[in-house]
């Protein structure tokens, strides 16, 4: 069987969730899985860019500086769900949970249009 892993950022916890039978089983820092060092890297300034953006004084206004910054976030996140699943092969099965969307996803082409969405804020 293999182990589920879901990328999720959450205030001041490891962006690594596995699951087992649905059950949430550890929250491990990147470090204790076989990942290079520079994914390492970028897991943790990843979750360090969201910790940065609770006020703890009021945590219900927790929000990106800009629309542009909650983008590359989004960005880094879904490379960094594409670079788990190369280091980690066919012993995990990697997800995603989309701060765009709200919700996890499964496959690339779920993505869709937060693709699109970002092309747009863009322009």
């Amino acid at each position: 069987m293999k182990k589920k892993i879901e990328l999720l950022a959450d205030y001041g916890c490891s962006p690594l969730w596995e699951y087992e039978d649905n059950d949430l089983v550890d929250n491990a820092p990147p470090s204790e899985y076989p990942l290079s060092e520079a994914t390492i890297e970028r897991l943790l300034n990843w979750q360090k860019i969201y910790d940065g953006i609770i006020d703890w004084d009021d945590p219900a206004a927790a929000d990106f500086a800009s629309v542009q910054e909650e983008i590359a976030f989004e960005r880094e996140g879904i490379s960094l769900w594409l670079q788990l699943q190369k280091e980690l092969g066919d012993e995990y099965e990697i997800v995603y949970f989309s701060q765009f969307q709200q919700r996890v996803v499964s496959h690339l082409d779920e993505l869709e249009e937060i693709v699109i969405l970002q092309k747009a804020e863009i322009a």
